[in-house]
């Protein structure tokens, strides 16, 4: 049993992470549909173990671990193609509703089959809650391991395909050992090809992520294909262009004159003695050549995947470029404190559909660049949106948002308007330069530009345009967008899907929050219903495994959040951090039943409060060198807590029971989990901020304390 228990962890763990990741990859690195999947997963593993429980042990272990290694394969490989089937454009984003659609759906097969495990594993034992608990401590050990591996094999020199085809071989291999009595020859040979099989898979993954990225781009010819710890990367030609698709959007295109001339000549034209100048993101594909034509110019570009800086090296060649540097801007930034300053910063951050690219447009962000300025410099931020001709309430949206975040942080803001919305900030306040002053000096920087010549400029700073862009600075807007309480990801999501049904449903969810006033009354009701009648004690184990998930969940979630927002990675770190949450489970839950004590929920329930307010003071604390070691002690610690609750909740609920559905107390807390996962990060975080939320968390659990006081003699 506890070996089964063990490989299901690195079944479950490792199959859970590499969907998320190639999710992220596929839908534009939005980490919003980390919510949703995880959403999906839990609710299928939760009813998973629910009919698995029902059924006894009408089916084996070994039929389901090779079931469930082929769905992860077949999964993942559907996720990385929906994108195309849906918007049958390479590079197009896809609406929020059908791909949040896609994200439930693509995890319900193995989800389902890892909830059905648990519990025909569980079934194999005698007493109800030694089997639970066994099973959920080897599970959990087996999902450290899980995490480990595919922390350590995932992101260099192999995709996430190819770790999933070795984690599927690696399962179906070990559960014929685990599962069926073999001699020493069988052994041998069964451990033999498994190794073999896994060279194979190694040694052929640069050459299937090539020939898959052909298949989705058949267009195109696949220069580059490979994974980076911030995503999937391909560079695609075709022609004499070469495109940069960066999670399956398109990035970059060269030569890009038209991009160049917009990213450079604008902040020249305010400021013409500019020297200094540092740019967020790639510069090879244009800027960094038409920066060659100001020769006191002094180019910075900071972007964090030096493997990519590698890979464009070997495509496009040529001299020069300035310098490089290859880390994230907000640890660079905040690492040098305002040891370098800069005449003109450029920050072109795409569409701000996730956290990581929204980060850079919030109220923390703008203070960074102001710190970063000099006292007549200024910062330009380019957007994707259109106001060239018309200008919609959701841009108009997002705009006044943006545009609130810069005048808490700077004296001046000004607006260009035209395909690429630009927005120029300054601490000084000469930034109101006159049209027909910005105009004469197109003539005087030195250089023609083919795309921003003084007609085209006319027009697209004329005087109706500029007012129509103007009234965007008066517009009632949402919270300036902030680390705190990210609204930006939402209004893209709105968006996006502003001519759709699903468009209606967030706008209802987003600007139209009332409803949330029914998620205390139902808490409050359930916790209510189940202090009362015959058996208190045991029903209220009911609400101790939903609160338990819900919670440490939801604290998993904001994790991954803030350290997305501090390092601007969670690609790589999210199989370490998930390791160590189940390492925690599973120690927890190992100590608290070897202790044998009753009302274990006490201390369990106070150590989760106390680590979800020591988060809540501590957070902003954490440096973006070390983050990643305060979210793994952070998330350790609320693991142990879980396991400990576990374990007490189950002993609650089956006492000395030998039968019963054993997958019952198990599938409540993954209904809690699947809550927390729905609504923490994509409602909960961008309508009443992170604070808020943490304090949330905080008073569910004083009820669930409350409530297990009250109920700790009851029959």
């Amino acid at each position: 049993m506890k070996s089964k228990a063990f490989l299901l962890g690195f079944f479950s763990v490792g199959g859970q992470v590499l969907l998320l990741r190639e999710l992220i990859s596929s839908f534009n690195g939005d980490e919003l549909f980390i919510g949703t999947a995880l959403f999906g997963w839990l609710l299928s593993v939760a009813a998973g173990s629910w009919i698995g429980g029902r059924l006894g042990r009408a089916v084996q272990p070994i039929g389901l671990f090779g079931l469930g290694a082929l769905m992860l394969v077949v999964m993942l490989l559907a996720t990385r193609f929906a994108p195309l089937v849906l918007s049958g454009v390479v590079g197009e984003a896809v609406a929020f509703g059908p791909a949040a659609l896609v994200s439930i759906v693509v995890m319900l097969p193995a989800g389902l089959v890892s909830g059905w495990l648990f519990a025909a594993i569980a079934n194999e034992g005698w007493r109800s809650a030694d089997a639970v608990v066994t099973v959920y401590l080897w599970e959990g050990i087996g999902a450290f391991a899980g995490g480990v591996a595919v922390a350590l094999l995932t992101g260099g020199a192999l995709s996430s395909l190819s770790v999933a085809v070795g984690l599927a071989v690696v399962v179906v291999s070990f559960a014929f050992l685990c599962c069926r009595e073999h001699g020493l020859g069988a052994t041998t040979a069964i451990t033999a090809v498994t190794v073999l099989l896994l060279v194979v898979v190694g040694a052929t993954s640069g050459v299937v992520e090539k020939r898959l990225d052909g298949i989705k781009y058949s267009a195109y010819d696949i220069e580059k294909s490979f994974d980076t710890h911030y995503g999937h990367q391909a560079i695609l030609s075709r022609d004499s262009l070469t495109i940069l698709v960066t999670d399956n959007k398109v990035e970059a295109v060269f030569p890009g004159p038209a991009a160049a001339e917009n990213l450079l000549i604008p902040p020249l034209l305010y400021r013409p003695a500019a020297r200094d100048v540092l740019l967020i993101g790639r510069t090879e594909f244009g800027v960094a050549q038409l920066a060659r034509r100001w020769p006191q110019l002094e180019l910075t570009a900071l972007d964090p995947r030096w493997a990519l800086s590698h890979a464009v090296d070997d495509v496009i060649r040529f001299e020069g470029g300035g310098i490089r540097r290859d880390d994230d801007p907000v640890s660079y930034l905040v690492g040098r404190g305002a040891a370098e300053r800069f005449d003109v910063i450029i920050v072109p951050p795409g569409e701000p559909d996730n956290f990581k690219l929204s980060r850079l447009l919030s109220v923390e962000f703008f203070k960074l660049l102001r710190c970063h300025l000099k006292d007549d410099g200024i910062a330009v931020i380019v957007t994707d949106y259109d106001t060239d001709r018309y200008l919609s309430a959701e841009v108009r949206a997002i705009l006044a948002t943006i545009h609130k975040g810069l005048r808490e942080s700077f004296e001046a803001v000004w607006m260009w308007p035209g395909e690429t919305t630009l927005l120029f900030a300054s601490p000084d306040e000469s930034l109101e330069i006159p049209v027909d002053s910005l105009l004469a000096r197109v003539a005087g920087i030195g250089y023609e530009p083919r795309y921003l010549s003084e007609s085209f400029l006319a027009d697209r700073l004329g005087e109706l345009k500029i007012a129509r862009l103007e009234t965007v600075a008066r517009e009632p807007s949402p919270p300036a967008n902030s680390l705190q309480r990210p609204v930006l990801p939402t209004l893209q999501a709105v968006y996006r899907s502003m001519n759709g049904f699903d468009g209606r449903i967030l706008s209802a969810l987003f600007q139209q929050p009332l409803w949330l006033a029914a998620v205390p009354v139902i808490v409050i009701g359930l916790w209510l219903a189940l202090l009362t009648g015959r058996k208190k004690r045991q029903r209220f184990a009911l609400f101790l495994f939903l609160v338990g998930g819900l919670v440490s969940l939801s604290l998993e979630l904001i994790s991954f959040y803030v350290l997305q927002t501090t390092r601007g990675s969670l690609y790589s770190e999210m199989a370490a951090l998930v390791g160590v949450f189940m390492a925690g489970l599973a120690i927890g839950a190992y100590f608290s039943r070897k202790a044998g004590c009753d009302h274990l929920e006490y201390p369990a329930l106070a150590v989760l409060l106390v680590s979800t307010l020591t988060f809540l003071f501590t957070f902003r604390s954490a440096e973006p060198q070390s983050a990643l070691y305060y979210h793994l002690m952070f998330l350790f610690a609320v693991a142990l807590a879980t396991g400990s609750l576990f374990v007490a909740a189950a002993e609650r609920l089956y006492g000395d029971i030998f039968c019963g559905n054993r997958g019952a107390g198990y599938a409540v807390e993954l209904v809690g989990s699947s809550v927390g996962a729905l609504i923490t990060m994509t409602v909960l975080l961008p309508v009443i901020g992170l604070v808020w939320l943490l304090v949330s968390l905080s008073i569910l659990l004083g009820l669930a304390l409350l409530g297990s006081l009250l109920t700790s003699r009851g029959g």
